[in-house]
């Protein structure tokens, strides 16, 4: 799926992008933010799949 990309002009704390390029491993703060939201949306696509699978049974332990 593709997006257009518009320029943004945020107030963004030094601190925290500086810890999220380290954590990531990302070169830039824009690869930074993309990065960390790109994370964002597949934590909400990793839970709505786990909401819809609650209550339908576990996993069987390995005997």
């Amino acid at each position: 799926m593709r997006h257009a990309i518009r320029r943004k002009n945020f107030y963004l704390d030094e601190g925290k992008i500086e810890s999220a390029r380290r954590i990531l491993g990302t070169k830039t703060e824009t690869e930074t933010v993309t990065k960390a939201l790109d994370l964002v949306v597949f934590r909400k696509e990793i839970l709505s799949s786990l909401e819809k699978v609650r209550g339908k049974g576990g996993i069987a332990p390995d005997r």
